[in-house]
């Protein structure tokens, strides 16, 4: 993608006059690495993704510092901007929608999904799911039940929980967690810690008509799942 190449030159000197040193910058729109430096004898290799461009003078202010070593670290106000900002990308448009499973053997995935959004939400999110991974637990100690992709509005649900082991009710409760990671998304405190599980997070949780039974079940289905730790 090209940027105007004005604005961008513009933003790299003002990048450059408050670090004080000579920058080789490249803007990305990438889904993953928004914030890059490598450090050379005569420059800092710098790929910033293009949210950067929009920064406020206080966020500018602190990448300047990090990149002339003043701070060994990335700042919280960086951290915060970042996450704020992933929020508001969307790259589900670069999803290849025939490529997404959601009819299993035991569950439907679109079904689920559809259910939930409109007794919760009123119809009012536009995600998109699939499975994911193998349908055979590999003896791994952790277990990933879903996954929420932000910039590609992607609900993603393990295969192993296509089976007959897993009620209705714990595999909604599984889409339904992801579907609030939207809903209530990760945050960064002024200390630069990130919280996915926020307060009004877990409350919105707690009203899926089924959180108590789901998390009996795997309180009750550890064993089954070889004692592994279960995340979402």
């Amino acid at each position: 993608m090209l940027y105007d190449s004005e604005k961008t030159l513009t933003f790299q000197q003002q990048l450059e006059n408050s670090a004080g040193m000579k920058l080789q910058l490249k803007i990305n729109d990438n889904r993953s690495t928004m914030l890059s430096v490598k450090w050379e004898p005569d420059c800092a290799k710098v790929s910033l993704h293009r949210m950067f461009l929009q920064a406020p003078q206080n966020v500018m202010q602190e990448l300047a510092c990090y990149l002339n070593g003043k701070h060994a670290k990335i700042a919280p106000s960086i951290k915060a901007y970042i996450e704020d900002n992933l929020q508001k990308l969307d790259y589900s448009h670069e999803l290849d929608l025939s490529k997404l499973q959601t009819k299993g053997r035991v569950h439907d995935l679109k079904e689920i999904y559809a259910d939930l959004n409109h007794e919760y939400f009123n119809k009012a999110l536009g995600l998109h799911i699939t499975w994911f991974g193998k349908s055979q637990k590999r003896g791994k100690n952790r277990i990933t039940f879903g996954l929420f992709h932000d910039p590609l509005k992607l609900i993603k649900i393990n295969r192993i929980l296509d089976n007959k082991h897993f009620p209705d009710y714990f595999v909604s409760y599984v889409v339904y967690h992801e579907m609030l990671h939207y809903v209530c998304p990760t945050y960064v405190d002024e200390k630069g810690q990130k919280h996915i599980h926020s307060k009004a997070f877990k409350e919105k949780e707690k009203e899926f008509k089924y959180y108590r039974m789901a998390q009996q079940w795997i309180r009750d289905n550890q064993n089954y799942l070889f004692n592994s730790t279960c995340n979402f």
